[in-house]
């Protein structure tokens, strides 16, 4: 019982220490877009969080989501 009482606590600490909060700037991060048009032709897109972000869009970084 008491292994279980220290992993709960651990993983909440961990999850309760996170690094950026609801509406937290974040730093500048590029990354490449890859689309498949109607030909099967991959079309790779560069795009960064700034750009995204200056044209009026949402950015949510997810990084134990599903999908």
């Amino acid at each position: 019982m008491s292994k279980y009482l220290i992993l709960f606590f651990l993983l909440l600490t961990i999850i309760l220490k996170g690094e950026y909060i609801v509406g937290d700037h974040i730093p500048d991060m590029n990354f490449i877009d890859t689309n498949v048009d109607s030909l099967d032709q991959v079309i790779d897109t560069s795009q960064s969080t700034k750009d995204i972000i200056s044209s009026g869009k949402i950015v949510v970084i997810s990084f134990f989501g599903v999908g």
